[in-house]
């Protein structure tokens, strides 16, 4: 559907992010109008260098009501992908702060859709929303869209995440012209993520690692044994404009989990990382440091019986492609 999105006017928060800058450089070549709200704080201006020029960004913090009022109106879609995100540490230091942001963002951001009368919208939610007993489970159980319930998230921003959906899901109930799409994204990486060693994730975590060591160790939390699987952020880009595309005909299209049907173990992540740096690194495990979830394993069958998609990429592709442009951003 290329002539859905021509001349489309569409806003993307969070659009310097991971997910929000790669939607929003795909849509620009799809001849969409592009706006971005970005407060800068996580997303950076060189991720959208493909596209200089050719969208408007505006910067400021959703948490500011007035300002979400004022600025989300006249768009014929926004997409919501801000959140306040970060490695387990950032999620378990800052429960209170974590949960707090994320509602008021998403209630300013859905408020402001809903007064302006904007008609069609999509919300990045997350795994994080499914029950802990379900995430802690060397059992290989694939967790599917209908588990969130009775809910028991580990995280407060699981907790924030399937408030967010509930309130939607309920605009959508209350008002007819209102249309929500809503995508639980599964370990979604590639190009462009955090390589803090503190702040980000597995993979570009262990990417730098790798590219640093020995001048830094290679170490991973716990035993190694957890279970992800992981989404490469092409595929979630793709999956995510069939969702909206979709609210042609329909008035909730999801939720929906987006991700890969593939798991594999964090030590086995950091074995293919190795392998891609040809070196000879030593793995060291910090077993104090116990990983907090033990299994996250999604059963994305819904939404390819639905709409049709799937995760393409394979893994280790991906993964060379997220070394080189760590690797690059390092020098």
């Amino acid at each position: 559907m290329k002539q859905f999105w021509k001349d489309k006017n569409v806003l993307i928060t969070g659009g310097a992010g991971l997910i929000g800058s790669a939607l929003a450089i795909d849509l620009v070549h799809e001849g969409a109008q592009i706006t971005i709200i970005d407060d800068l704080s996580r997303g950076k201006k060189e991720h959208l260098e493909p596209i200089v020029g050719k969208f408007e960004l505006i910067c400021y913090d959703l948490r500011d009501q007035n300002n979400c009022l004022k600025t989300i109106k006249d768009f014929d879609i926004v997409i919501h992908m801000a959140s306040r995100v970060g490695g387990i540490s950032v999620y378990t230091d800052s429960p209170y702060s974590i949960m707090n942001d994320n509602i008021m963002m998403d209630t300013n951001v859905l408020n402001a859709v809903i007064k302006n009368k904007i008609t069609k919208f999509f919300y990045a939610s997350s795994a994080h929303v499914y029950p802990i007993g379900l995430q802690n489970s060397h059992v290989g159980v694939m967790i599917r869209e209908k588990d969130a319930f009775p809910a028991d998230p580990l995280l407060t921003y699981g907790w924030a995440k399937l408030i967010s959906e509930i309130q939607i899901e309920n605009a959508a109930f209350e008002h007819e012209n209102f249309r929500a799409a809503i995508a639980r994204y599964i370990g979604i990486y590639g190009a462009n993520q955090d390589i803090g060693l503190q702040t980000g994730s597995v993979i570009p975590v262990f990417a730098h690692r790798a590219i640093k060591y020995p001048e830094i160790d290679f170490t991973i939390w716990g035993d190694g044994e957890e279970t992800r699987s992981y989404c490469y952020i092409d595929d979630a880009v793709a999956c995510t404009k069939l969702m909206i595309e979709r609210l042609e005909r329909y008035q909730v299209v999801g939720p929906y989990n987006v991700g890969s049907d593939k798991s594999i173990k964090i030590k086995d992540i950091a074995k293919k990382m190795v392998e891609i740096s040809q070196k000879d690194i030593i793995l060291e495990f910090n077993k104090n440091k116990k990983a907090k979830i033990v299994s996250q394993e999604c059963d994305c069958s819904k939404v390819y019986t639905e709409l049709g998609w799937k995760a393409t990429t394979s893994f280790d592709e991906g993964l060379k492609i997220v070394y080189n442009d760590v690797e690059r951003r390092l020098k």
